[in-house]
């Protein structure tokens, strides 16, 4: 999940996380703890009451909702189910819309599509995206990729730890061999070799892209599905990169996005914050809040707000008279006009805490109660 900001960190209930996924079912996922403590799980309109006692942690995919349970074991929510993956201590795990993965005692599992998968048993430094999981094997010196259910090799015989600095995007890996000094980059079952430098290279992924500067002269470049692009006959002063697309300011201080293979000035001079999530780029520009999304601007507020949420082509926020408000997929609109305590955005769905024992999940449209 990832929170937006331009002046103050939102504080939000940590009970409130909510997800939906635009994977092949379409699925609208939520979990919180009601007012009894107990824990439960919102999926495509029906409420399930999954553990009787609070949770110690959890996470939101667009299929799956891993969690800690109050005993300490790994479960996850799956197709309307609960499963067990174990009762061991698990140091770390994440979730993405397609893909679950944990790390255990330096083992390395992945859960996808009702299935776990023991990737290493010796890993330290790995990566996870929405369809892919990028690791080191510190058992072999070898580096792969884990995509749609294969295993790919990337890298063999690794002399000491050269590589540790995955990068992956939706479905794209990236990396730097610190031994041979190429630059690679994992695209849909292919490994290429981008370019040879002794130097670092600046590189952020994205869907189907990744944006990058060439140390040996000083230009900015984009990989987009499969083909290379140059950008900038000079570096810039910043980038970020989303699904299909890169927002940058370049070495004069204009603006430009680069999507669907075309750069777009948006600005000639620099906006006062920018952000890129997914597939909408949001900026303040002279206290006017604005959106690029799908080729167009879009003026929302003549106010920056004090803080946003963005996922997927989604963003919300509060406007002044204290309205849930949210633009989606190029039209903006009133979520609800009540008081709300706290709220969580994730992909296209909203979580609403209006009092202190009402929830409320906003999908396809509809404002829902849970109690």
């Amino acid at each position: 999940m990832k929170h937006m900001k331009l002046k103050k960190l939102l504080v939000i209930i940590s009970a409130l996380i909510i997800s939906t996924g635009t994977f092949s079912q379409n699925l609208n996922l939520a979990a919180f703890h009601d007012y009894q403590k107990h824990f439960v799980i919102f999926d495509s309109g029906e409420t399930h009451d999954v553990e009787n006692r609070p949770v110690q942690s959890f996470k939101i995919g667009g299929t799956c909702v891993p969690y800690i349970s109050n005993a300490g074991q790994l479960k996850v929510y799956f197709n309307g189910q609960v499963q067990t993956l174990t009762q061991q201590l698990v140091s770390k795990y994440f979730v993405t819309r397609n893909l679950m993965v944990y790390h255990m005692f330096e083992q390395l599992y992945v859960f996808d599509n009702g299935k776990q998968m023991l990737l290493s048993s010796n890993v330290k430094n790995f990566a996870v995206g929405d369809s892919i999981v990028a690791y080191f094997n510190r058992n072999r010196n070898t580096s792969h990729v884990y995509y749609k259910g294969r295993i790919y090799d990337l890298e063999n015989a690794l002399i000491g730890d050269p590589i540790n600095d995955f990068k992956v995007g939706d479905n794209i890996s990236a990396y730097f061999n610190n031994n041979t000094k190429y630059f690679k980059i994992f695209y849909h079952g292919q490994l290429e070799e981008i370019s040879q430098t002794n130097d670092l290279i600046n590189f952020e992924t994205g869907r189907n892209i990744v944006a990058y500067e060439d140390n040996s002269t000083n230009t900015f470049h984009v990989f987009y599905k499969g083909e290379i692009i140059d950008l900038e006959d000079f570096k810039p002063k910043s980038f970020k990169v989303g699904d299909d697309l890169v927002a940058y300011i370049d070495a004069l201080d204009e603006f430009k996005v680069f999507a669907n293979g075309e750069v777009t000035s948006l600005s000639n001079f620099e906006p006062d914050a920018y952000y890129v999530t997914d597939s909408l780029v949001v900026y303040s520009e002279q206290e006017y809040l604005k959106v690029f999304y799908n080729g167009q601007i879009y003026e929302l507020e003549n106010f920056v707000p004090e803080s946003f949420q963005i996922q997927e082509h989604t963003i919300a926020y509060i406007d002044l008279n204290g309205w849930l408000k949210a633009f989606s997929a190029g039209k903006q609109f009133t979520v609800t006009k009540d008081l709300v305590n706290a709220y969580k955005l994730a992909y296209n769905t909203i979580l609403i805490n209006t009092t202190v024992n009402t929830v409320k999940i906003y999908f396809e449209g509809q404002l829902k109660d849970t109690n």
